[in-house]
Order: structure tokens, then sequence, then C-alpha cells
């Protein structure tokens, strides 16, 4: 009878004691920094498939040439292995969400962070399949890219409210100036006109205008466009890129003015990659565009945009802990 009673109650206990195990197993904070990083790096790779002229190695989907299996060409297996990438980092998103609604549904955030999350990987997934079927139109392929660096956000969004139990909790004594709310605004400001000029950079590389200004920083020796459809989107996309260096300047200088130490140091790392990004961005045309710098010249404004996410998703929940509000 006894040993009934014991069976029966570490019966009753197994399905809890696994569901510690795998709950410690996938930890959120390292799973969901583990997902940002992977999808960064898809979006690096997305990147060597456009610059190496691999969009079309395989020119149907959900197959390559017909085959699960790809010819073992060059062009071929980058365009394969980006998708292989990509079909990865959707098991990722999805077993992200997985564990948010599974063990952390208390964080009202983090469940919608993931949700959205989830909503905007399938847009993602057919996208990518509209993209090779209609030959890669400038559009499309900007769109694609658009919806790549949304996903981005919300992962690393994802990753900082996993964190967020040490970065709000932390109060180093340090005396804080004025909290307004300049520096959120500014902060989004500054995160939505780089996405904008990442956009409009996709459309400079695949419209062909990226070496229609073959010196920087000048305009065939000018300080103004030259005029026609591809100098104007080069010359916006220029203009766009000097405009987010002084949103960066005047975010470093707001975050030291109001004594935020740990913003400071994100945004200071925002506008350090900012800086190499303009610098291999002009080695683009002074190099003619080597493949090589293309990846770099899209990995870097992709980081930049991140850390901008990161900065902005840090201070949205710093300013939540200050007024008090649960997480």
């Amino acid at each position: 009878m006894v040993k009934a009673i014991t069976s029966v109650a570490s019966g009753e206990r197994r399905p809890a004691v696994w569901s510690d195990r795998l709950r410690s197993f996938f930890n959120l904070r390292y799973f969901a920094l583990l997902t940002s990083v992977c999808t960064y790096a898809l979006i690096v790779l997305g990147g060597t498939v456009r610059v190496t002229d691999s969009g079309l190695a395989c020119p149907d989907w959900p197959r390559c040439h017909g085959q699960w299996i790809p010819p073992m060409e060059t062009n071929v297996l980058i365009e394969f292995s980006h998708r292989l990438a990509a079909a990865s980092v959707g098991i990722l998103i999805v077993a992200l969400a997985l564990i948010v609604w599974r063990w952390h549904r208390d964080n009202r955030l983090a469940v919608i962070a993931t949700t959205a999350a989830v909503v905007v990987l399938i847009a993602q997934v057919l996208i990518g399949g509209v993209t090779v079927n209609m030959e890669l139109p400038d559009t499309i392929v900007a769109l694609h890219l658009g919806i790549a660096l949304v996903l981005l956000a919300l992962v690393v969004a994802t990753t900082v409210l996993a964190f967020s139990g040490d970065l709000t909790s932390r109060r180093t004594g340090t005396p804080r100036g004025p909290r307004s709310r300049r520096l959120p605004v500014l902060l989004a400001a500054t995160a939505l006109a780089t996405f904008v000029l990442i956009i409009v950079g996709s459309y400079v590389a695949n419209s062909g205008a990226a070496l229609i200004y073959p010196d920087w920083p000048l305009f065939n020796g000018k300080i103004v466009s030259a005029g026609g459809r591809l100098a104007d989107l080069h010359y916006a996309h220029r203009l766009l890129a000097a405009f987010v260096g002084v949103l960066l300047v005047g975010l470093l200088w707001l975050a030291r003015s109001e004594r935020r130490p740990q913003l400071l140091a994100i945004v200071a790392i925002a506008f350090a990659l900012y800086v190499a990004e303009v610098f291999v961005g002009a080695s683009n045309i002074w190099l003619t565009l080597p493949a090589e710098l293309r990846a770099a010249h899209l990995a870097l404004a992709a980081a930049v945009w991140a850390t901008l996410v990161a900065a902005g998703a840090w201070a949205f929940l710093e300013r939540r802990a200050e007024s008090g509000v649960p997480g």
C-alpha cells in the first residue's frame, strides 16, 4: 500500500520534474540571445547572396532546380545555404515563442514580441518565395529586407526583455539627471531613420545607382545631385546617412547630459558601428563595389539597427521600472 502511494506520488511529480529540466535547458535569456545572433547572421548571409548574384541560382522555390539536394555549384550552394539558414532561424523563432508561451506567460511584453515574431516570420517566408518566383524585383527585395529587419528587432527586443531583471534592477547609487521624454523620442526617430536608410540603400544597390557618382563625399565634384532618378536616389541615400549621423550625435549628448551611463554605452557602440559603416560605404565607391565590402556595409547597417533597437528596449524598460509598472 505504501509502495503504491509512493508510486502515484512520484508519477504525479515526474511531469513537473521533466518540465523543470526542459525549462532549465531552454533558458530564455540564452535562447533569445542565440536567436538574435542567428537572425542577424541570416541577414548578413542574405546580403552575401545579393552581392554574389546568387539570388536566382535556385530559380524555383522551395526546391532548387526541382531538387531537394541542389547541384554542387558555388552560387547554388550560397543561395541554398541561405534557405537552410532561414529554415533553421525559423525553427529557433518558433521555439522561442513556445518557450515564452509555456514558461513566461506572465511577461506580457515578451508574449507580444514573440507572437508578433511568428506572424512576421510567416510573412517573411511567403515574401521570400515571391521574391524568387518574381525574379528579384527591386521592390520585393527591399520588402524582404525590411521584414527581416523587423524580425531582428522583435527578437532583439525579446532578448532585452529576457535580461530585463538585470537591466532594470541595477542601481549604482550614481546621481541621475532629470529624465525627459526627449531621449526615448530621439531613439525612436534615429531607429526609424536608420531603417529607412537601409531600405533606400537596398534600392540603391539593386537599381544600379551605387556607382552613379564615382567620388565620395562629393557628387561628381559637386555638393548637389545632378538630377535623374538614379542620381537622386543615390543622393538621398547619402543625405539620409548624414542625417542619421546627426541624430546619433544628439543621442550621445542627451544620454550623457541625463546621466544614463548604460544607454550612453549602447549608443556609443551604435555610433562606432555607424562610423565604420560610413567608411565602408565610401570604400565601396572608391574601390568600385567589391563583394566583400558590399556585404560588410549591410552587416554594419544591420548591426546599427539592432543596437538602436536594444537601446530603445532598454530605455523603455528603465522607464517602466522607475514608474513602478510591472514587466
